[in-house]
């Protein structure tokens, strides 16, 4: 039976064979010899033991015996100190000891965790503080609802990424995994450069807290900064989702949001997708900033070598120009206005007077926009089958005298890049009027991706004796004795007035 030792290493207790206590003590000696002369090597010792000790645990589990062959696997993980030694001399002056760096591996952190260790494992990976990466979940996890926008299905998002990422992504389990996650190796040479540098953030922390400590001003100005940027923090997050909440969350017409109406209006570029993209980032890339600011108080991170403020700011003042040169493009089919007025008189001595506005398609049961008052009349509407928009001219009703004529005068509005050029389209484009004995049939403007709408509009005025009734029979009835609007967004009518 072979003698076994008690030890204790790294602060925990072992049971090793003699052989293998006489192995430990001869390689710890060695790797003391070696960092005697080493800056903090009392510390840089204490961490190879505690490494020695995970090695251990890892390989014999708690209770178990240590034996020789495992010690010889352990100091051959952490490598031999004469090995270290020995490339040290050879290697020339100003080449950089790349040894100890292993390819990132992404895994979970079950040194670290709350629930599965994703973000600590994340925030290893991409080098940066896990309670970033933590603040970060919960604001997106719950911010979205606070924003009002639930339906767009952050949280549960969020919530089934987690999951999917706590299956997929593998738990650390060894020491060569988790060295592996900050893409180190488990030898001397990392454990060293570990300690120094945990070393060297300690007093740079210790002389930052003694600087911000000093007196009762600094710490004013910490609480100071901590509301700014919270207060940064919500101004951005509410703006984020309140822009992506207008673009993409709302419905102006069924399957369309407010950003798919440029498709139906008249540019001077052929392609309206550089203007949606300046248009957006002008609006967006200071909340961007705001937040990128806010996260950067919060947490005191140093700015890095690509500067993301600075190219966030670039970036805005090119959306900036952008928007300047693309609107002076898009906005050249409107630099010129004219009007065509003209007059049809009315036959009819009827004391009731129809009016239809007719379309042969398919009129929406509640997607209509609809006004009407005691004067007034307009309607349009989303055609889903043509994907068209429907728009006829606005109705006005004008009361005169019983011996005034009875008339229907119409103005048509035409824009052009030329006075000529709008003056020719405002007399080709009347509206469609059709007079029968007592009914006058409206007719619509249809516009889609291909025929779109430049701004051309009608409004027509209808002039009649007080004493003659007027009802509109379709597509919505109206006698023009209320006042009716549809509600926002566009979903069915409501009466906000009856006299």
């Amino acid at each position: 039976m072979k003698k076994v030792v008690k030890i204790s290493i790294g602060n925990l207790a072992f049971t090793v064979e003699q052989e293998a206590y006489y192995a430990i003590k001869g390689y710890l000696e060695e790797v003391q010899d070696y960092y005697e002369n080493v800056e903090n090597n009392k510390e840089i010792l204490e961490g190879i033991e505690e490494r020695m000790a995970e090695l251990f645990v890892e390989k014999c589990g708690v209770g178990g015996v240590v034996s020789l062959s495992v010690v010889n696997d352990v100091a051959d993980i952490l490598g031999r100190p004469e090995v270290f030694a020995e490339e040290s001399d050879v290697r020339p002056s100003g080449f950089e000891n790349t040894k100890g760096r292993v390819p990132k591996k992404l895994y979970r952190d079950p040194d670290n965790k709350v629930l599965g260790g994703v973000c600590s494992g994340l925030a290893a990976y991409f080098a940066i503080d896990v309670t970033l990466v933590r603040v970060l979940y919960v604001i997106f996890f719950f911010g979205f609802s606070f924003l009002g926008i639930v339906h767009l299905g952050a949280p549960s998002f969020l919530l089934l990424a987690y999951i999917i990422m706590w299956l997929v992504i593998p738990e650390a389990r060894t020491v060569e995994q988790k060295c592996a996650m900050y893409g180190e190796s488990p030898d001397l040479s990392n454990i060293q450069r570990k300690m120094q540098r945990e070393l060297s953030s300690a007093g740079r922390s210790m002389r930052r807290a003694a600087t911000q400590h000093r007196g009762s001003i600094g710490v004013l100005g910490r609480i100071i900064g901590i509301i700014v940027a919270v207060v940064f923090l919500v101004v951005s997050l509410t703006g984020i989702g309140s822009i992506t909440f207008f673009v993409a969350g709302i419905e102006v017409f069924e399957e369309m949001v407010p950003v798919d109406l440029f498709n139906y209006i008249e540019m001077g570029t052929v392609n309206p997708l550089f203007f949606k993209i300046v248009v957006l980032s002008f609006i967006l890339l200071p909340f961007v900033g705001l937040l990128y600011l806010a996260v950067k108080l919060l947490f005191h991170f140093r700015t890095p070598r690509i500067r993301p403020g600075l190219i966030l700011f670039l970036l805005w003042i090119i959306s900036f120009v952008g928007i300047i040169y693309l609107s002076v493009n898009t906005s050249r089919p409107y630099w010129n206005e004219a009007n065509y007025k003209g007059e049809i008189e009315l036959s009819s001595t009827s004391d009731t007077l129809y009016i239809d506005f007719e379309y042969a398609g398919e009129i929406p049961e509640d997607a209509v926009y609809y006004r009407a008052g005691h004067s007034r009349y307009e309607i349009f509407w989303m055609d889903q089958q043509n994907k068209s928009i429907v728009m006829f001219p606005s109705i006005r009703l004008v009361r005169q005298s019983e011996e005034e004529s009875r008339v229907i005068k119409y103005k048509t509005t035409a824009f052009a890049k030329s006075y000529q050029e709008a003056v020719s389209k405002s007399k080709k484009r009347t509206p469609g009027i059709a007079i029968g004995d007592s009914l006058i049939t409206i007719l619509p403007e249809l516009y889609d991706k291909l025929k779109k709408f430049d701004g051309t509009h009608h409004e027509i005025y209808i002039y009649l004796p007080e004493d003659v009734e007027v009802q509109v029979r379709k597509p919505l009835e109206h006698n023009f004795d209320e006042v009716i609007v549809s509600e926002w967004p566009f979903d069915g009518c409501h009466i906000v007035s009856r006299f």
